[in-house]
């Protein structure tokens, strides 16, 4: 019997633990990452919206997740290039960005601005008044 307990002993001695099944590791590292504040025209944060980081010429995300409270994207990038942010909500707001970016943070932005949104506000003014013009001159030619 008492063969059986030393056995039973050093079985489970040697048997390894899994107490650590449920065990995380945090580290917490300092670094130069890329942060992108995104807000609606009113000014209210894009908050708790969907949001896929690509890096250049790559299909599969680099990041996925959600904006934060703030409507900010922060991610670390890993190599110098240009770097695809794409964000969405289920009411269809969005962008879709590049950026240029590497380890030691954002070199800048290719995509859309607030002056981008102007300028198309503008041309698509002048372009109805173009269309009003055209068929002013048509309906004042048919009634001569």
């Amino acid at each position: 019997m008492r063969r059986f307990l030393a056995i039973a002993v050093l079985l489970s001695l040697s048997v390894p633990a899994t107490t650590d099944a449920h065990e995380i590791i945090q580290k917490v590292s300092r670094g130069t990452g890329v942060v992108i504040e995104l807000s609606y025209p009113d000014h209210s944060p894009f908050s708790y919206e969907q949001y896929e980081v690509y890096r250049e010429g790559e299909e599969m995300p680099y990041q996925t997740g959600r904006t934060d409270a703030l409507g900010r994207i922060v991610f670390l990038p890993d190599r110098q290039g240009g770097w695809r942010i794409r964000a969405f909500s289920e009411s269809g707001h969005g962008i879709d960005v590049t950026i240029d970016a590497g380890p030691e943070g954002a070199m800048g932005t290719v995509g859309h601005s607030d002056s981008d949104r102007w300028s198309k506000i503008v041309l698509g003014l002048i372009i109805i008044l173009g269309v009003f013009v055209v068929i002013f001159r048509v309906l004042r030619r048919r009634a001569m």
